[in-house]
């Protein structure tokens, strides 16, 4: 049933449009679909293994997942504090750095698009739908990520799948799934600190929207994952006496404030900072990593520590952004913006065409998305103004949209005022669930379309 809100008489045409459209559309995927779909799914896997052959590639920020991963393949045990969260380094011990990383991330990655297609047939969306998604997942531009030993891979997965777990619990109310949920959601969070918040706020949102009904799954997502952060927060507290999951949040800060150098106290972090960006500038590259190139160097000149520049970094930015919110706000919405531009890898075809054809396909995804969330959330403020139910939001499927739209924007938003930088990367983590909301208002507007069509037929008849 759509939950997009029409009177009564509509409604239950609609309705009725819903159970008799088996026998002419499909509804979700049957047994002949799965099977074709899992052959796509492997000739892609051939494909991609075969045209890919020297993934999996170093991202820039690669070098300091290695140094936690040789630490603890060295001791079995982290013996110093690390800037980067333990969820990737420990992924890459399992599976190491070579092929059998590549083919894993390129399986996890058709295992999650396969979970939300799942979730997608058993809340009855059309079955064109499914396979645009699904053909769509299949494209070089959201495959590129399991081509890099970075993080976006495989948090693109656990998020998909926690989503997903999430999503059967509402459907079945089965409370393996809610599990299996949590744990995806934990070590998203510790492969990925944007989303560490992300199971306590879809915790929040269970409560809000559905009270007592979804108290079990609430509490799993709050307790499992509030219980493995918890516990490597503790590890690091109790051992090297630092009570958080990273302490690299003031070099991120730090992208962010890239305009307000020139307000710095410190001399010497001033005149460091402000020539990094200069040299940025000159190379031609995105001046809003200007802190990690003047990393070594401002240590040698402050005197401090990796950890120990970091808390002054954090300080010196909070008290940039405290005097000058309006242009740390203005660098926030630059890299908001920038944040649903095409995002593109060396292993995409450089040839304008194909350039061209990657970049069309992600803007014009990205505008569907951000369009249907506008329309949608305009009908929602007309209705309260109006004092009239435009949109509901009460059914299965409308709880699982929100939940949806929690996860992409939780983690844009994260990332932009955070990380900073106008990187698409730090999005392609949510281009799954970008996908999947997309269909699901699609399916609803399409049977609230041919409701509203064949009711006015009706009353065309009456008349």
């Amino acid at each position: 049933m759509s939950s997009i809100a029409i009177d009564t008489k509509t409604q239950a045409i609609a309705d009725n449009l819903d159970r008799g459209s088996s026998a002419v559309e499909r509804r979700g995927f049957n047994s002949t679909h799965w099977i074709l779909a899992a052959i796509v799914f492997a000739a892609a896997f051939l494909i991609y293994s075969f045209s890919w052959m020297s993934a999996p590639l170093a991202n820039t920020d690669t070098p300091s997942y290695l140094e936690p991963l040789s630490d603890f393949l060295a001791h079995h045990h982290f013996t110093q504090l690390h800037g980067r969260t333990p969820g990737f380094p420990l992924f890459l011990y399992l599976l190491g750095t070579g092929r059998t990383y590549f083919h894993a991330t390129l399986l996890m990655h058709f295992a999650g698009v396969a979970a939300l297609l799942f979730v997608l047939s058993r809340l009855q969306v059309r079955a064109g739908f499914l396979w645009v998604v699904a053909l769509l997942m299949l494209l070089p531009c959201y495959v590129q990520n399991t081509a890099y030993l970075g993080t976006e891979a495989i948090t693109e997965t656990f998020l998909a799948l926690g989503f997903a777990g999430l999503c059967l619990y509402i459907v079945d109310r089965r409370l393996v799934y809610a599990v299996f949920s949590a744990l995806f959601f934990a070590w998203a969070g510790l492969t990925r600190p944007t989303n560490v918040f992300t199971p306590f706020l879809l915790a929040a949102l269970l409560l809000l929207f559905s009270k007592k009904k979804l108290l079990r799954a609430a509490a799993l997502l709050v307790l499992i994952p509030g219980l493995i952060v918890g516990s490597y927060i503790s590890y690091t507290g109790v051992k090297f006496h630092y009570f958080g999951v990273s302490y690299l949040t003031g070099y991120h800060l730090s992208n962010a404030t890239i305009g307000l150098y020139e307000s710095i106290d410190n001399p010497v972090a001033r005149q460091v900072l402000l020539q990094a960006r200069t040299d940025m500038h000159a190379d031609g590259m995105t001046p809003n990593d200007a802190v990690w190139r003047a990393r070594k160097l401002l240590q040698a000149r402050l005197g401090l520590t990796d950890f120990q520049l970091a808390a002054f970094l954090l300080k010196m930015n909070v008290r940039l952004i405290t005097h000058h919110p309006e242009a740390y706000l203005e660098e926030v919405a630059r890299a908001s913006c920038m944040y649903w531009f095409p995002y593109l890898t060396k292993v995409i075809d450089t040839r304008p065409f194909f350039k061209f054809l990657s970049d069309g396909i992600q803007l014009s995804v990205a505008a569907a998305f951000l369009f249907q969330v506008a329309v949608l959330g305009s009908l929602l403020a007309g209705g309260r103004m109006l004092n009239r139910k435009l949109v509901s939001f009460t059914d299965d499927r409308s709880v699982i949209y929100l939940l949806a739209l929690a996860i992409i924007f939780q983690t844009q938003i994260l990332s932009c005022a955070i990380v900073g930088g106008s990187n698409a990367r730090y999005r392609s983590v949510t281009d799954p669930l970008i996908l999947f909301a997309i269909a699901l208002v699609a399916d609803w507007c399409l049977t609230a379309w041919r409701a509203g069509r064949h009711t006015l037929q009706q009353d065309r008849v009456s008349i």
